[in-house]
């Protein structure tokens, strides 16, 4: 008994918890958003091999909700959602025959076009049960309650195509009972400049993988369907087939591949559509065409290492150990830590031999010390520990493991005391009331602090900035700003002097900086003691 009763405060502490986050999502967009997040935003398979679920609950499907009575056809002239007809795809089983006569159709709604004129028809989530011969079944259960079966796509699948919306059947089989309801009615209400695809892009960052690819075959399921909502939804319910291939039907992976398939001939030349097209068709064993798009994918995309890592996988998947180490080779020159690549390489243990030959052949590490360290005897000492991570780096990339790929050669300016020719690359300017410092770094660019201001017995005001010119970027300017400091030392002239210099020995200050809120420091000689 103990047991259940736990068990059942979890599960409803779990129900409020989504209700909660239900009505969170539905304030930050009619509150927060003001327009909408892009359509074409595309999202590329980011955890390709990598599906952890998270959020507010795990991407395998829970047990399917009880089926609910049969609904009541809606009144005519409801709202309809701005994205389309919004399925609500909880089990919607047909009705068995009844004996009484059958009833009259609503009544049309009225013409005149506006969101107002069509009403949701709800799409079921799973076959309507047999009770009577498929002839008769026909005759008397009303026509959304049939689910279309699912189609061989050979070709480009039509946005309103039937797998997209038995894939959202499925997934809102696995939601909490109730919510895919409550997503359908937020659909009919949301304001203008916000749709499906925004609500989407909203629970892709948050790993709501599930969810997001819901609201995606929403916006897909419209007659003017971009490639971008296509392509996205294809990307996350091949996700979430990839979390738990064994809880999900195949059909899922098989609907993601042909919605990719009518994203690619939308717009045949987008990389990340091919991309994810690659990936899907992958996991289908279509590995000379995933091999085609992954190929064309990074011949558009070249700098993107994600895409080598992803054409790495089908090359080897399709037997080709040398293309799949060239690639891993290739990725591994434009991000050697990324995570694409680092997780990608445990995975192919064919394609490890070839990839390490390449390395040793294309790992030239150089930081260039001699010419980004400063001209100076603080730049000679540093240029001297560049050199030696510079030959560490060479070693860990010809070894595969992860290397740094730059290193910071440069002086700082002084926030006390002053920069002396010859041992610092710069010098400094310091009178009463106003101080400068200038900073020769060794790459060429120019480092420059002024601070101006006056004192007046233990306390002194002051403003500050920064410049900075760059033979390649031109001048910026950064940290504007000022403050107050006071003294807390005893008056005295060595004081007195301290403070009109702008170094007070201790002292409490009130900065602000960037536009920033103001900062209480307490400091000696300019070096932070503690910040509040």
């Amino acid at each position: 008994m103990t047991h259940s009763v736990s068990q059942g405060v979890r599960d409803s502490v779990r129900i409020l918890s989504m209700r909660l986050s239900i009505l969170g999502l539905c304030a930050v967009i009619g509150g927060a958003l003001a327009g909408d997040l892009s359509a074409q935003t595309l999202l590329s398979n980011p955890d390709e091999g990598k599906n952890v679920a998270g959020g507010t609950g795990p991407l395998a499907p829970r047990p399917a909700p009880q089926p609910a009575p049969p609904p009541t056809e809606p009144a005519a002239g409801t709202a309809h959602p701005k994205d389309g007809p919004a399925p609500a795809p909880v089990p919607l089983p047909a009705p068995a025959p009844q004996p009484e006569p059958p009833q009259p159709a609503p009544a049309p709604p009225a013409a005149g076009g506006g969101k107002n004129d069509d009403t949701p028809r709800p799409v079921p989530t799973a076959p309507a049960p047999e009770t009577t011969p498929p002839e008769e079944a026909a005759d008397t259960a009303p026509p959304e309650a049939a689910a279309p079966a699912p189609e061989e796509s050979s070709g480009p699948a039509p946005a309103g195509g039937a797998d997209i919306p038995a894939t959202m059947a499925v997934l809102a089989a696995g939601f909490p009972e109730g919510e895919a309801e409550s997503f359908t009615q937020m659909l009919i209400g949301l304001p203008d400049g916000v749709s499906a695809d925004t609500i989407g892009h909203l629970l892709y960052p948050r790993r709501q993988f599930d969810r997001a690819a819901w609201f995606f075959g929403v916006a897909a399921q419209r007659p003017e369907a971009s490639a971008a909502s296509l392509s996205n939804f294809g990307a996350l319910a091949m996700e979430v087939y990839a979390d738990a291939p064994d809880a999900w039907p195949e059909t899922m992976l098989q609907a993601a591949h042909d919605a990719l398939v009518a994203a690619n001939g939308l717009q045949p030349d987008e990389p990340a559509i091919l991309n994810n097209l690659g990936n899907a068709a992958r996991r289908l064993g279509l590995h000379d065409a995933a091999v085609e798009h992954g190929a064309r994918a990074t011949e558009l995309a070249p700098e993107e290492p994600l895409y080598w890592t992803n054409l790495a996988r089908s090359m080897a998947a399709a037997g080709d150990a040398d293309g799949a180490a060239a690639a891993l080779a290739r990725a591994h020159l434009l991000e050697p830590n990324g995570l694409a690549l680092l997780e990608t390489l445990p995975m192919l243990p064919g394609a490890a031999p070839g990839y390490s030959r390449a390395l040793q052949t294309q790992c030239d590490v150089n930081f260039r010390c001699q010419e980004i360290c400063p001209r100076s005897i603080i730049g000679g000492l540093m240029s001297v520990t560049c050199e030696i991570e510079n030959s560490s780096a060479q070693i860990a990339c010809t070894e595969g493991r992860p290397y740094p790929t730059s290193y910071r050669c440069e002086e700082d300016l002084p926030e006390y005391g002053i920069l002396i020719p010859g041992l610092n690359s710069g010098f400094s300017v310091a009178v009463p009331g106003f101080s400068a410092h200038v900073l020769v770094q060794g790459d060429g660019s120019v480092d420059v602090r002024v601070e101006a201001g006056a004192s007046i017995g233990p306390v002194g005001g002051y403003l500050r900035a920064d410049g900075h010119y760059d033979p390649s970027g031109g001048v910026s300017f950064d940290n504007p700003g000022g403050g107050v400091r006071v003294n807390l030392l005893p008056n005295s002239p060595a004081n007195q002097l301290a403070s009109d210099l702008g170094h007070p020995p201790v002292h409490i200050e009130a900065e602000t900086l960037n536009g920033g809120p103001v900062q209480i420091n307490g400091e000696a000689y300019n070096a932070g003691l503690l910040s509040f």
